[in-house]
């Protein structure tokens, strides 16, 4: 047993010396070992309030939603003066009183299920055009990863600390990322590719001395945004290199 061990041992050890041997004579090194894999952070909220396509298809999506809920309230309207009319034409018990109030009730009840109808493919539309500009923010970040050696991307909120808002706060203290070191925010890189990718759709955020500043957050085109406070400064860091700051809360 001991001599076939040997005799294994002896081999391996042969056919990798071999193996080294060939490589030199051709003069090639053996490969270099992998670069360590980093942890990078995003913050999701603002890439997705940041997205060109995302906030057009928003606004035209409220533009239609807006038109069936116009249509929807005139025929309502219309019903009911249609009952204010019957009410005072015809005399309150009489059979043609009766048959009227009943038609109008018939249609008063397809008006409501048209309603909730539409609701519920609200729900749906608004929830499939968000989900595709997910998508594409997640084929960004990858995009963006996987040449620069990125193997986990974590999301994290940063707030204004001079907002002192129960809601930032909560927000804050819930998130899965309580500390990261500076350099490892991606997020204006990602900002940067949406912009260029999406590039006949209005932008929605741009990047002003270091920060993101939103320039269309209402949907109407009127007022801008607030910038995004505490992203790190540009740096000649690669992504992902460790600092000793800590993202202030």
């Amino acid at each position: 047993m001991k001599n076939q061990r040997g005799i294994v041992f002896f081999l391996t050890t042969v056919f990798a010396v071999g193996m080294l041997g060939t490589a030199i004579a051709q003069g090639t090194a053996p490969a270099a070992p992998p670069a360590p894999l980093r942890t990078v952070v995003v913050d999701m909220v603002v890439l997705i309030r940041s997205h060109p396509k995302l906030n057009d298809d928003l606004k035209k999506f409220r533009t239609y939603q807006q038109g069936i809920a116009t249509q929807l309230a005139n025929t309502e309207k219309n019903l009911f003066d249609e009952a204010k009319v019957v009410n005072e034409t015809l005399k309150i018990g009489s059979p043609e009183h009766t048959q009227a109030m009943e038609v109008l009730d018939k249609k008063m009840m397809e008006l409501r299920t048209n309603q909730q109808k539409a609701q519920r493919e609200y729900m749906v539309q608004d929830t499939k055009i968000k989900y595709e500009a997910y998508k594409t923010i997640q084929d960004e970040i990858q995009k963006f990863s996987v040449p620069n050696g990125i193997a986990v991307v974590l999301d994290v909120r940063v707030i204004d600390p001079n907002e002192d808002e129960l809601m930032n706060a909560q927000e804050e203290i819930g998130q899965p990322v309580v500390w990261n070191a500076s350099g490892v925010n991606i997020t204006r890189q990602i900002v940067n590719q949406l912009n260029q990718r999406f590039q006949q759709y209005p932008k929605t955020a741009s990047i002003v001395d270091g920060k993101i500043v939103f320039l269309n957050t209402n949907n109407d085109g009127a007022s801008p945004g607030p910038a995004v406070p505490n992203l790190p400064a540009p740096s000649s860091q690669p992504v992902g290199a460790t600092g000793n700051s800590a993202r202030p809360l």
